[in-house]
Parts: C-alpha cells; structure tokens; sequence
C-alpha cells in the first residue's frame, strides 16, 4: 500500500447487527469519513417521489443494483466523494450488502487498500436486538416481523459475505468501541514484507 493509496473499509452484516454504531466508533477512532448509501437512498427516493420507508429503499436499491450491475454504490457516491474530498485517505462503506458490490470495490480500487469487514452475532441476540428496534420506531418502525425480515434476498445476501469477508467479527459481549479496534488493528496493519 502505497502513500497516496487510500484505504477503503467496508462493512458487512445481519440486520440488528449494530452496523452503525461500529460505523460510529470506526470513524471517531479511526479517522475514517462514511459514504453512506442509505442515505443516498433517502434522497434519490425524495428526488423522483418515491416511497421512502425500509421497504421503498430497499426496492430503490434492488432497481439501481440491476440497471448498473451493482455498482451504483461506487459511481453515485464513492467516486465523487473521492473527487470531492481528494486529501481524505480513509473512507468507511457502510454498508455492502451484495457479493458483486465487494467485486466491484476491489477491481475498480485495486491500487486502493479495500478491506471488508463483516459483523456476525447469535441469531437469538439478533432477533432481540431486532424487535426491541421495531417497538421504538425509527427506520424499524412497522410491523415486518424478524422471521419476514431476514428472508428478504438482501438480507439471505448480506448474510452471505461472511464467505468471503477479511475478517469477521462475533459482536456477541463487545462493545462498539471494542469491535472497531479489532476491525482497526487488522485494516491499518502495515502490510507483510515481501520476499
């Protein structure tokens, strides 16, 4: 990894899983600025009047991944905010949530440091942590019961990368804080010797 190389984290996991309050913890110890599709999303939904719930963005989100083979995420948000902000070297992708997406961060960034995190955690505490989001509304608000939610194909998909992530994280008894630094330590290792 070179100096001018960035370094490019994304962050992979089971709904409920705490994704953003690692994000969280990710960017204040780490220096890392999120690219943030949800919120892309959000927007796009407003900008072309669309239905602007968990269920909207999530088919928002299926219709860009087939017209552009997925990589919407690095078109529409990644590059230009690299563009945007060319002195930032530590950027945090939260989150990834098909295979073809992670392809595509690695072939089109393959002079860039792409790390890929994934977060896994007990399905009992997932189901918990899931229905006690439901009850205080936010973006869980409705009632798509936890069974419903995690049959849906990005959610069977998110799940998935735990195959072929970097490392992988139980967040099971850790808190935030801890599973960034684990997550730290492994992406801003410097690189192995070669021979």
């Amino acid at each position: 990894m070179s100096g001018n190389s960035r370094i490019i984290l994304l962050l992979s996991g089971p709904l409920a899983v705490g994704k953003t309050s690692v994000a969280d913890a990710i960017i204040d110890m780490g220096g890392f600025k999120r690219l943030r599709s949800g919120a892309f999303l959000a927007q796009y939904a407003e900008s072309n009047g669309l239905q602007n719930d968990r269920a909207g963005l999530q088919r928002i989100g299926d219709e860009l991944d087939s017209s552009t083979d997925y990589k919407w995420l690095i078109d529409q948000i990644a590059v230009p905010a690299f563009e945007a902000e060319c002195g930032q070297r530590r950027w945090l992708v939260d989150a990834v949530r098909k295979p073809r997406q992670v392809e595509h961060f690695r072939s089109t960034f393959a002079d860039d440091h792409v790390s890929h995190a994934h977060l896994t955690a007990p399905e009992m505490l997932l189901r918990e942590r899931y229905e006690a989001r439901l009850t205080s509304g936010g973006e869980y608000a409705g009632n798509t019961r936890y069974e419903a939610a995690i049959q849906h194909p990005n959610e069977t998909a998110a799940r998935g990368l735990i195959d072929i992530a970097d490392t992988v994280v139980d967040v099971h008894h850790l808190t935030a804080r801890d599973i960034a630094t684990r997550i730290l330590k492994t992406v801003l290792a410097p690189p192995a010797s070669g021979t």
